[in-house]
């Protein structure tokens, strides 16, 4: 269990990924991180926006494949 603010994210980029008016969960400063180099944790609210493949050795996000008429 963690405790965090609840709060609402303008614009989220993950590379050349976009996504507009994400809803987020911000802990504080004094709460465990995620190891060196990490800022947070992506997730359902962003990544559900996106494709999202995930295999032995990588995770793939990309944009969403337009269906055909």
């Amino acid at each position: 269990m963690a405790r965090a603010k609840l709060s609402k994210a303008d614009k989220v980029a993950l590379g050349s990924l976009q996504a507009a008016n994400v809803p987020v969960a911000v802990q504080s400063g004094d709460e465990k991180n995620y190891g060196p180099g990490i800022d947070g944790l992506l997730g359902m609210s962003f990544l559900s926006r996106f494709e999202v493949e995930i295999a032995d050795n990588f995770v793939e996000v990309r944009t969403r494949r337009q269906k055909g008429p």
